[in-house]
């Protein structure tokens, strides 16, 4: 069966990606940063380790040149999916922590895997919404976005005055110089870009922005309105790694424009108890969105009819 270098198995897309491909009947390297990470996967997806699919490799520091040198040698790939790039809010050196890992770390596999790896013939990398999305029109009404587009923060304008700018501008940069590789070595393999249920020791920052208006301690805080569910993005790297249409392309993948109100909304219709007002007031909630919307509109009606 085809076999596939997944880089950073234990992530939070990592995961149903790697999922996804067992299920396929890929046999699977996965790497991880530390011996720690891998108990957890070798418990989960016990029954693919055992069958001999899956197997891991530690590669400690994705920014050191060479870093995949060994478990490339070690091994004969057909294609390399790479996820990496950390996504957290807790850096006190932007460039360090957010930029080099997602920059050096793509750039990186892409050349050990041009010189040490001839049977590769795609390589899939994860980017995000942010590298097409132009920051500073916000929510810009009307705009449709496509693969067309890009982030239009510079480098050095913004990177390093926030963890969220320093992980876009490292996402985009490990896309530009991915893109600029390929046209300036013209390597033996083909690359696929694409947007966006680990072991949960803490959330990662995704789900922590959920759960944090799910508990009350916050309100919505997302910046991006693209979503799509993780089983998905999963399945269209699976998909990429064979589809001949995919080479050197650019996709995005989302099921569509969703407000951050729109979580809230959820909860409250879903989850009424967790309303801080019902647990500090005692509320009963009555009337929820569609009753509140129906009475809007038919007193509008009747402001209507009246002439007001």
């Amino acid at each position: 069966m085809p076999s596939v270098l997944l880089a950073g198995a234990n992530g939070f897309v990592t995961v149903t990606i790697l999922q996804a491909l067992l299920n396929q009947g890929y046999n699977v390297v996965g790497t991880v940063r530390s011996e720690s990470k891998i108990h957890y996967l070798h418990d989960k997806f016990s029954k693919f380790v055992d069958e001999e699919m899956l197997t891991f490799a530690v590669v400690q520091d994705i920014t050191v040149p060479g870093a995949f040198d060994e478990v490339l040698k070690a091994n004969k790939f057909d294609s390399v999916v790479h996820t990496s790039s950390p996504y957290h809010w807790n850096v006190t050196d932007a460039r360090r922590g957010m930029l080099d890992p997602a920059i050096k770390g793509a750039t990186g596999i892409l050349e050990s895997v041009r010189m040490l790896s001839p049977t590769v013939k795609r390589v899939v990398i994860t980017a995000m919404f942010g590298n097409i999305m132009n920051i500073p029109k916000g929510d810009w009404p009307g705009k449709v976005y496509t693969e067309e587009d890009w982030n239009t923060i510079t480098f050095d304008e913004q990177a390093l005055s926030h963890p969220s700018m320093a992980y876009v501008s490292g996402k985009e940069g490990a896309e530009r110089a991915a893109w600029d590789f390929v046209k300036e070595t013209k390597p033996h393999f083909t690359i696929m870009f694409g947007p966006p249920e680990q072991e949960l020791t803490s959330f990662n920052t995704s789900t922590a922005d959920i759960y944090d208006v799910f508990n009350g301690t916050s309100e919505p805080r997302f910046t991006t309105w693209a979503w799509v569910d993780v089983q998905d993005l999963a399945q269209a790297h699976v998909l990429a790694i064979d589809a001949p249409a995919a080479a050197n392309q650019r996709y995005l993948v989302t099921t569509g424009n969703y407000s951050a109100q729109a979580i809230a909304d959820y909860i409250w219709e879903h989850y009424p108890e967790r309303a801080v007002a019902k647990r500090d007031l005692g509320i009963t909630y009555k009337h929820g969105f569609d009753t509140m919307l129906r009475d809007t509109l038919k007193k509008l009606e009747e402001l209507e009819a009246e002439g007001k």
